[in-house]
């Protein structure tokens, strides 16, 4: 995934009122990675695309507002997808 791409989509999600502060996380993730979703029990996202499994624990990120780190981390989950 392409670190633009996660940007553009950071920049909607933070734009987007109806998103309370502690869901945006949670809907990034979902914009990002939707389509590869096997679970999200307890906010723990589990993503897989072939033999690659990514992990994403939302409860733990860090807050939303502090762009460059959630881009970094999206970055690093998605990277082989």
């Amino acid at each position: 995934m392409f670190i633009k791409t996660i940007k553009r989509n950071y920049l909607k999600v933070l734009e987007d009122e109806s998103i309370a502060d502690a869901d945006k996380i949670d809907a990034l993730l979902m914009k990002l990675g939707s389509e590869y979703l096997i679970s999200k029990e307890d906010r723990v996202y589990i993503f897989q695309k072939d033999d690659l499994t990514a992990k994403f624990d939302a409860k733990h990120a860090r807050a939303y507002h502090f762009k460059d780190y959630v881009c970094k981390d999206m970055n690093k989950l998605f990277h082989g997808f």
